[in-house]
C-alpha cells in the first residue's frame, strides 16, 4: 500500500492510496508537472512497513524511489 500527498495548482493538499506502484508515479509525475516547484507541490509518498523493533506497521517515506 502506498500513500501519496501533494498540493495541486490550486494549493490544495491531494491524498491517494493505492497498492499499485505504477499509479503512485503516475500521480507524481503528474504532481511535479503541474507544480514544478517542490517547496510548493509538497510531493511525500509513503508505503506500509513492518517496524521490526515492534512489529507495528508504519508508513515509510519513500518519495526518492518515485522522483529520480
Amino acid at each position: 500500500m502506498f500513500k501519496i500527498q501533494f498540493r495541486n495548482p490550486q494549493g490544495r493538499l491531494v491524498t491517494a492510496q493505492f497498492h499499485d506502484p505504477a499509479e503512485i508515479r503516475k500521480l507524481a509525475d503528474k504532481a511535479r508537472r503541474d507544480v514544478p516547484d517542490a517547496s510548493v507541490c509538497q510531493l511525500r509518498i509513503r508505503q506500509v512497513a513492518v517496524d521490526e523493533a515492534s512489529g507495528d506497521f508504519v508508513w515509510a517515506d519513500c518519495t526518492a524511489d518515485f522522483t529520480r
